[in-house]
């Protein structure tokens, strides 16, 4: 969740000349010497500015022609495409959807907006793979304060310590738990403000109800077989998962955040966990 490696595609010039001519080789835009320099100068200014929204990388300096012809040749990014095998390559950069974490990744979403930033509609370090409902929450989001920009999945800068926090709450039937963003001292006040407005954007407070029951569920045997012996095992076995959890998916990943808050919950530890799992068995 939230970071992934950066994409190093070195067949940029390919792949601009593959979106703006047919296969049949009518050219859709004639890309000059001056028009794929002038992209490759727009790119790395995407780069130095850590993808986040500036004028200048709107491409008012690039001609409208060009700009229109690259906004149109994303076209040939989706399935079936001329450049569909780019978009495989870019949707296998994730295992799960960086935004939320747990979504299968079905769609590429432009960081940067593609009907502002025309110029960047064909950019890997641009285009985000993610579920759908991420990109669907998402939409067109790149305003122009950090407080309602997302956090850059390949650019952004990578915390050293845990961000994002779990309460819990035992209740008569199940488990209450709310997660929340918080400033940490590896966390830029830009960065926090970023990541907290993408959290509510997406709903992940909401969208994580369903996905803790089921992963609870996975871990109901093993909760109940050491919670029989008392708080100590139970909280050691929380404590071991949670240690093995960041190994895999990093610290701030829901499912290692939850497990961080449960492994600290006296109440839960102490029984509270016997009511937090539905029914083992459907009654028909």
């Amino acid at each position: 969740m939230w970071r992934l490696a950066v994409p190093d595609f070195e067949n940029v010039r390919e792949n601009l000349l593959a979106a703006l001519t047919f296969v049949d080789g009518t050219v859709v835009h004639l890309l000059s010497e001056i028009d794929h320099s002038a992209i490759l100068d727009i790119y790395a200014a995407y780069d130095d500015n850590f993808g986040q929204p500036t004028v200048h990388l709107e491409g008012d300096h690039l001609s409208e022609e060009l700009r229109q012809a690259l906004y149109n040749a994303y076209s040939q990014v989706q399935i079936g495409g001329r450049l569909a095998n780019y978009r495989n390559q870019l949707k296998l950069l994730a295992e799960l959807c960086p935004y939320c974490g747990y979504g299968s990744v079905t769609d590429l979403d432009h960081h940067l907006p593609r009907s502002k930033y025309r110029a960047h509609a064909l950019y890997a370090k641009n285009l985000i793979p993610s579920c759908h409902p991420c990109n669907n929450l998402k939409r067109a989001k790149g305003g122009d304060s950090a407080s309602a920009q997302f956090s850059h999945v390949y650019l952004g800068a990578y915390p050293t310590e845990q961000f994002l926090f779990a309460s819990i709450t035992i209740l008569q039937k199940g488990i209450g738990v709310v997660y929340s963003v918080e400033p940490v001292a590896s966390l830029s006040a830009d960065e926090y403000e970023r990541l907290k407005f993408q959290f509510e954007t997406l709903q992940l407070n909401d969208r994580y109800g369903p996905q803790i029951n089921i992963f609870l569920g996975g871990l109901r045997t093993s909760v109940e077989e050491c919670g029989a012996f008392g708080a100590p095992p139970l909280k050691t076995y929380l404590a071991k998962a949670h240690s093995s959890h960041c190994e895999s998916f990093g610290a701030n990943h829901w499912q290692s955040v939850l497990l961080m808050a449960l492994s600290k919950s006296d109440e839960f530890c102490s029984g509270g966990y016997k009511t937090s799992f539905g029914q083992h068995r459907v009654v028909v």
